[in-house]
């Protein structure tokens, strides 16, 4: 599956730019409109995952079919948090909304998952 991906950097591209827009869409969403939802936990879910697939597409576009080197994770790394860190400052200028580290954290923690999920499957190649 990763080969694919790493085969057609376009698309890999495409999905980590329809990704960015989806956070700052839904982070522009007042904060009325996504309280209540009545799922315990579904934001720290959302932060995660989101976060997860970001890095993820953005590491596998950075790279693409290059041999991977430290800086390209660095810098993966450091993009998808610089943007974690723009969404919440973003979310202050939003109504009902406002900045959260503990979302940050989880963005982080979705972020290093999916770099350590990534340099493993592709240690192994099987992914």
């Amino acid at each position: 599956m990763i080969k694919i991906l790493e085969n057609n950097r376009f698309f890999t591209i495409s999905i980590t730019g329809l990704i960015a827009i989806t956070i700052f869409i839904l982070s522009s969403i007042p904060g009325t409109a996504t309280q209540g939802l009545g799922i315990r936990g579904l934001s720290i879910i959302y932060h995660f995952m989101i976060f997860f697939l970001f890095n993820l597409f953005l590491l596998i576009s950075i790279i693409g079919k290059r041999k991977i080197k430290s800086k390209y994770i660095i810098i993966s790394i450091l993009v998808s948090f610089v943007y974690a860190i723009l969404d919440e400052i973003h979310q202050l200028f939003t109504i009902f909304r406002n900045a959260s580290i503990g979302d940050v954290i989880t963005d982080l923690f979705g972020i290093l998952f999916s770099t350590i999920i990534y340099l493993y499957l592709k240690k192994i190649k099987q992914f």
